[in-house]
């Protein structure tokens, strides 16, 4: 594996150190099957194939990140839950198994040490991390990928009822936290021993959309703050990034206090104001538009994009480039690149002709 300078361009941004380039992630999953002319269907149950769909599209877009193509609904499969699984989308989950305190009790969730508790799991996520480590050309970091506690919750329980029941009844929508967080660690610390190099979290239902700043610093942050303690105690050199949609200006001041080392932000947080709020506590990551400039666009607009977003956010340190949300699995291989290549071209196009756009 080459030493290609991508996990110390991103060290160096997680230490809010100015560097030569900024380094980017692509955000993409199901995208780089669709860009090797194949479903997502095909790569999401084939280890090989999602691996090299990945690897191929990242050094081919000059992302620093790696991610296979990780479904993030098959683990819940191996929970016993109902998921259908389109041929060219992601899983969705058809009804929820865990509704009142009664079923909360009685939940029992997969070791995802023991293959033969979570077959899925294990071939979807874990053979196509292992997969990926083994051909990566490029010290690329490898993305594992789990939702987050609430989210997780969310969907065992239905988001409307989780929500609801944070109102009506905390205590069990704590119950359910609880058993939910160590879950997700034990998801996580096994995609670290499959070959991920950083902790990758999604966590929608964090979004100040849908839950009040309060309810994330009651029902959430302290369950990312355990999964983050969980896996410092594997591995402290791990990079931890978790990922919100939607507005999350508000939380933003709390993150630094969960210990995760970069939040990735969506399009919807102004990124100069991001930044402000996140000063030298936390890295962000972020925000170009994923459907708007990154599919929609063309590599003029999005070079255009990028740059703003670097003017507003990485001046100092500090800041992963990358869409604010997974890019659409329809933008091209040339608008992802123009991404990419802004990456790299940023400081030296500013210093040559100053404000040029």
């Amino acid at each position: 594996m080459k030493d290609a300078g991508h996990r110390e361009c991103v060290e160096a941004a997680l230490n809010h150190e100015k560097t030569d380039r900024i380094p980017v992630n692509n955000f993409v999953l199901a995208t780089a099957a669709r860009s090797a002319g194949m479903t997502v269907d095909k790569a999401r149950w084939d280890p090989k194939i999602s691996a090299k769909v990945s690897v191929d599209h990242a050094i081919k877009t000059k992302s620093d990140f790696v991610k296979p193509v990780l479904d993030s609904q098959v683990p819940f499969m191996d929970l016993g839950m109902e998921v259908r699984f389109p041929e060219d989308d992601y899983g969705q989950i058809l009804k929820p198994i865990a509704e009142d305190a009664e079923h909360i009790d009685q939940l029992a969730f997969f070791d995802p040490e023991k293959a033969s508790e979570c077959p899925n799991f294990q071939k979807v996520f874990v053979e196509a991390l292992e997969e990926t480590s083994r051909i990566i050309p490029e010290d690329l970091h490898i993305c594992g990928l789990s939702w987050g506690p609430i989210t997780t919750s969310g969907y065992i329980m239905g988001v409307e009822n989780m929500v609801m029941g944070i109102l009506m009844d905390p205590d069990m929508v704590k119950n359910l936290q609880k058993k939910v967080t160590p879950f997700v660690s034990a998801i996580q610390r096994r995609m670290i021993d499959a070959g991920a190099t950083v902790m990758w979290m999604a966590d929608p239902t964090s979004s100040e959309d849908l839950i009040s700043p309060a309810m994330f610093h009651e029902f959430s942050a302290p369950y990312i703050t355990d999964i983050v303690k969980d896996v410092n105690n594997m591995d402290s050199s791990i990079p931890k990034f978790v990922h919100i949609c939607g507005n999350t200006l508000e939380i933003l001041k709390e993150m630094p206090e969960t210990g995760a080392d970069c939040l990735s932000f969506d399009h919807a947080v102004d990124p100069s104001k991001a930044k402000i709020t996140a000063g030298n506590r936390i890295s962000i990551m972020g925000n170009i538009d994923p459907v708007r400039t990154m599919m929609m666009g063309d590599p003029d607009s999005i070079k255009r994009a990028c740059y703003d977003v670097i003017d507003a956010a990485g001046q100092n340190g500090g800041f992963i480039l990358a869409p604010g949300c997974e890019t659409p699995i329809s933008t091209s291989d040339e608008n992802v690149l123009a991404m990419g290549d802004a990456a790299r071209t940023y400081w030296a196009d500013r210093a040559r002709a100053g404000n040029l756009y």
